[in-house]
């Protein structure tokens, strides 16, 4: 874009385009933080079956923890490469919208919990850096979904106001 089209650009063509970007990005955001949570249960697994005998009689939670992981995997990069996709122009339906509500509110819990029941107990096995990694990375979850959601819904009301809908 040249210097003289973003002079000519409205407001509410800046705010779009602002808007749009924070999409793309917080996309991404979803889509690597859905490779971080695989490896989070993959070292939590390792965790859990090193450190116990009966490892045999952990299998109904070592499975319930796979399936769990890979729900959350997929969740989040359809919910990422959905965002991207509208935040590049393509138009998609709200179910992505609706799963980023629900991966946030999922992520206050997540949060709460590491805060008031992990997190002491974290520092007690590993010291101060992995619990704080861990929570800054979950923070940052957190963050980029509810960026996510404000940022879809602002380019929709915008591109509405603007009769692009």
């Amino acid at each position: 874009m040249t210097k003289q089209e973003l002079t000519i650009q409205s407001p509410e063509d800046i705010s779009l385009q602002k808007y749009k970007s924070s999409l793309i990005a917080s996309g991404g955001a979803m889509v690597l933080f859905a490779i971080w949570t695989v490896l989070r249960s993959v070292v939590q697994l390792d965790a859990i079956l090193t450190s116990r005998a009966d490892s045999a009689a952990l299998m109904p939670m070592v499975s319930a923890l796979i399936s769990l992981s890979v729900i959350d995997l997929f969740l989040k990069i359809y919910v990422g490469m959905s965002a991207r996709q509208e935040g590049l122009g393509r138009k998609k339906k709200r179910p992505y919208l609706t799963l980023g509500i629900i991966i946030a509110a999922v992520s206050v819990v997540s949060v709460l919990y590491m805060l008031f029941f992990e997190f002491p107990e974290a520092v007690r096995l590993y010291g101060l850096i992995v619990p704080i990694v861990t929570m800054a990375v979950e923070v940052t979850v957190l963050y980029a979904s509810l960026d996510l959601v404000i940022s879809a819904r602002k380019v929709r009301k915008l591109e509405k106001e603007m009769g692009r809908v």
